[in-house]
């Protein structure tokens, strides 16, 4: 069977990792299209060493781009990739560009999104998909169906990633004596409305005792942030470890509080944006989704203890027990397309 998977951000080239290993080893021949954003190329190229992958689409950071670039003509190189190579079947998180290609040629397609509050893009992935599947954020239908559990599970439950203390040295860091911060770029649509300097903006009221390792998703003017901050250059060896070693993360984006959080570390999330997916770790006491101007009072109540944390491996366990296998689920699907 011939499968084609579409990447368009860094959270979906660690989504499908695992079930692309597996569906490998059962035989499977697997196709990578990548979206040329940021530094997801380089990062796909490092996750998926050895499949067949390709650019479809090109992200600069605009209106025009996202409409032109990102969706019409990566909809024709999709089609083009898939009519000529006899792709069987398609996977994706919310790419309705793959969906439609692959209903153009009468094949199969599975998308998967947490993401309701992008109605448009919910009902073009609606159209186009074969199934829809939704972590329990929206009721299920006739075509979407829920799992229990969030996208990010995929690769980062115990019986994926297991933390590894050595990348510690690189930066030269001590266990849970560090924070690291995130600053997005506002260039998506889901951002463009997003003050681009959150971080920034508040960086000299981070507490001094602490060292900070940041992530910046556009590195254009990376020398306006304090010179003692450590600067990541993605992509970084073991990126998962580094959060789940740090005493908390701080994101202008949602990816990476989620997948703090999911870690069993403190996430803070400053964006504009209130999603649904975030909310079901609000309500555990796992996400705080902070103004920007109060992230430092919530900085100092975590880093002094007034408020109450789980111990990071009983979140970890929690989460083992209640949710279900999301990586399991991407393998059994394509296994029943298969048949």
């Amino acid at each position: 069977m011939k499968v084609l998977i579409t990447i368009s951000h860094p959270s979906h080239a660690n989504f499908f990792k695992e079930a692309t290993r597996i569906l490998s080893k059962d035989g499977c021949q697997i196709f990578i299209s990548v979206l040329d954003r940021g530094r997801l190329v380089q990062i796909v190229d490092k996750e998926y060493l050895g499949y067949e992958r390709f650019i479809a689409g090109e992200h600069k950071g605009n209106k025009l781009s996202i409409i032109f670039n990102v969706n019409i003509l990566r909809f024709l190189k999709l089609l083009k990739f898939s009519f000529t190579n006899e792709i069987d079947f398609g996977l994706g998180v919310g790419s309705f560009t793959l969906g439609a290609a692959m209903k153009l040629l009468f094949k199969p397609n599975i998308q998967f999104d947490d993401d309701p509050e992008r109605t448009i893009n919910i009902i073009l992935e609606k159209i186009t998909s074969t199934k829809l599947f939704f972590p329990p954020v929206l009721k299920p239908g006739k075509k979407i169906k829920i799992f229990n559990a969030l996208k990010e599970w995929a690769y980062l439950s115990p019986k994926y990633f297991s933390p590894d203390e050595n990348i510690l040295e690189e930066f030269g860091l001590r266990q849970k004596e560090y924070i690291l911060i995130r600053e997005i770029s506002t260039g998506s649509m889901n951002y463009m409305a997003q003050d681009p300097n959150i971080i920034y903006n508040l960086s000299k009221d981070i507490p001094k005792d602490y060292k900070v390792l940041l992530s910046l998703e556009d590195k254009t003017d990376f020398k306006k942030y304090p010179e003692d901050w450590i600067i990541l250059n993605e992509p970084v060896a073991d990126f998962y470890s580094l959060i789940y070693f740090s005493k908390l993360v701080i994101s202008s984006g949602d990816s990476m509080a989620r997948e703090a959080a999911i870690l069993g570390v403190p996430g803070i999330y400053c964006g504009f944006r209130k999603m649904k997916a975030n909310d079901i770790l609000i309500k555990r006491g796992m996400i705080f989704h902070s103004k920007p101007e109060e992230v430092i009072t919530f900085i100092k109540d975590i880093i002094n203890g007034n408020i109450k944390i789980e111990r990071q491996e009983d979140i970890r366990n929690q989460l083992l027990n209640e949710w279900e296998d999301v990586t399991e689920l991407i393998v059994n699907i394509v296994k029943h397309y298969n048949r």
